[in-house]
């Protein structure tokens, strides 16, 4: 993705960062809201990275830690610089978060 995506590969980004979320080519209310208010593809994939990162945290934890407190350790815990040091506009998610974990 570059700074201004086309439809089509904004579409395609968002089929994949939304994948659990919004059934792969169906309407989606979340999917339409999203291509309407075009955040950039960096931003909702470190959103991604951290809904993934609070899930796990929440499970070691044995409940729902938070959003905010998921932030504040991705952030604390150098999460956010690894981020920003792995992120390219081709990188898919899996393999992102993946080496961002040192997985």
């Amino acid at each position: 993705m570059n700074c201004a995506p086309n439809k089509d590969n904004y579409k395609e980004f968002l089929e994949e960062i939304l994948c659990g979320y919004c059934e792969t080519g169906r309407y989606c209310i979340l999917k339409e809201f999203i291509i309407s208010s075009h955040p950039s593809p960096r931003l909702l994939m470190q959103l991604k990275c951290i809904d993934k990162f609070k899930y796990e945290k929440s499970k070691q934890n044995g409940s729902d830690i938070g959003w905010n407190k998921s932030v504040e350790l991705w952030a604390n815990e150098g999460y956010a610089k690894k981020f920003s040091d792995l992120y390219s506009e081709n990188i898919k998610f899996n393999a992102l978060y993946k080496k961002i974990m040192n997985e």
